[in-house]
């Protein structure tokens, strides 16, 4: 039900209800409407009721709950303070991305955020030192290759000899692009229904993210989406 203890709603629920006995003893409709407000939603009273039930059938040990509860704070404190320096953290990225003149137009791809940007231009650095897209492949490892023998024609595999951190950063990034309504759904779509597996479907679009960011920053344009659709409008009335 909770499934990232990191989440508003069980953070919230850890600091104010830290052991079972303080939840078995609530009634479902205030447990209910605390949690419909810190989920903005997404936790109703049913929820609630599952909770309660789970804390009263509980088979956790009842010796030393007082320091368990300490220790539950002092973790909460932990995580509220690791939270606040990653927001510092991302605002300083962010003001470094202002001072970088094409930063604004990675920024414009759908998917891509100001972690993932930041890593990218951390990760390849002047990208005017590449002349072709393939030069910043094999910077990223991402780069194929082909081990044949004889008559026998080998399968083609990324390198993975390049910056082991810029490719997590895509494959990361290639996740988000993937989700429905994402600028790379339809293509990852297409490779699986070809057969491919979904790793091999997600380097893939990880090497398609990375020749746009090439050619966006070679260019000096932004990322349009509908592209194709574009056009093919723009064709059709010119015929």
């Amino acid at each position: 039900m909770l499934k990232n203890i990191k989440c508003r709603t069980p953070l919230y629920l850890l600091k104010k209800y830290p052991t079972p006995e303080s939840i078995s003893v609530l009634e479902t409709s205030v447990l209910g409407e605390e949690m419909r407000k810190k989920s903005r939603g997404k936790f109703r009273e049913h929820h609630a009721d599952m909770l309660i039930n789970l804390a009263k059938n509980t088979v956790g040990i009842r010796e030393g709950v007082a320091g368990l509860s300490l220790d539950i704070r002092h973790i909460l404190v932990q995580l509220e303070m690791l939270k606040s320096l990653i927001t510092e953290i991302e605002n300083e990225m962010e003001i470094a991305l202002g001072r970088i003149p094409y930063s604004s137009k990675l920024l414009s791809i759908k998917g891509l955020g100001i972690v993932s940007v930041a890593g990218i231009i951390g990760e390849i650095g002047d990208f005017k030192k590449f002349q072709t897209q393939g030069e910043i492949m094999k910077l990223a490892g991402l780069d194929l290759y082909e081990i044949s023998s004889g008559k026998m024609k080998g399968r083609r595999r990324i390198s993975k000899r390049g910056r082991s951190l810029l490719r997590k950063i895509l494959y990361y990034a290639a996740i988000q692009t993937i989700r429905k309504n994402g600028i790379m759904h339809d293509y990852y779509i297409k490779l699986t229904d070809r057969g491919m597996k979904r790793m091999k479907a997600l380097v893939a679009v990880s090497r398609k993210l990375l020749g746009i960011i090439y050619a966006i920053v070679r260019d000096d344009s932004e990322y349009l989406f509908n592209f194709e659709s574009v056009k093919r409008q723009v064709i059709k009335k010119a015929a």
